[in-house]
């Protein structure tokens, strides 16, 4: 009876790392802190100037106090979008995944963990792809930004984390394949005598 849990170890840790990508994406997602500044902070979707803020803002900023809209830029709505696809599509993972976990006949079951591996797999390309091209385009407009004392925040590295646990999620349930083959042959050849 062990053995029959301990093919599903595998499994559940995934889904547990699914769901810590949702909360990771969702938290780096609503937060302003992507970019981190003595009294500037610039997220996705907004950017917050504190009070006795000292120093230029960045180009098309207007100097106001709290938070506002972003003048938006391509590459932050782009890596807004792409991780807001890569949420979406761990959701989805996490469900089917989670779907898997409760069923009984092993073909579907079986399926069902390739199309979870499939969604993590693009979910993970997605979040890479705009991390990447977020970092990449501010490193190229650092300097017309008039400060030198921007780093990346703890959003910036929330996001970074979700990747890490959807790398964790696709190496679990790849390297767990195997075992649903041999418990599917296994199974198969009891049924056919």
């Amino acid at each position: 009876m062990a053995t029959h849990y301990s093919c599903y170890f595998p499994k559940v840790v995934a889904f547990v790392c699914g769901l810590a990508v949702l909360v990771l994406l969702l938290i780096a997602l609503a937060s302003s802190t992507w970019l981190d500044s003595e009294g500037f902070q610039q997220g996705l979707w907004f950017y917050c100037v504190r009070q006795g803020f000292e120093g230029p803002l960045p180009p098309l900023i207007p100097e106001r106090v709290g938070c506002h809209t972003e003048p938006y830029k391509v590459y932050i709505l782009v890596t807004g979008a792409l991780c807001a696809a890569a949420l979406l599509l761990d959701f989805m993972a996490t469900f089917l995944l989670g779907i898997a976990l409760c069923m009984k006949k092993i073909d579907r079951k079986i399926k069902l963990y390739k199309m979870a591996k499939s969604l993590f797999f693009i979910a993970l390309l997605s979040a890479v792809s705009g991390l990447t091209l977020f970092a990449v385009q501010f490193s190229l407009e650092y300097r017309q930004w008039g400060r030198r004392s921007f780093e990346f925040g703890w959003a910036f590295g929330m996001a970074w984390g979700a990747v890490v646990f959807l790398f964790g999620t696709l190496l679990l349930l790849c390297c767990d394949q195997e075992t649903d083959n041999v418990y599917y042959a296994a199974k198969s050849s009891l049924d056919d005598s």
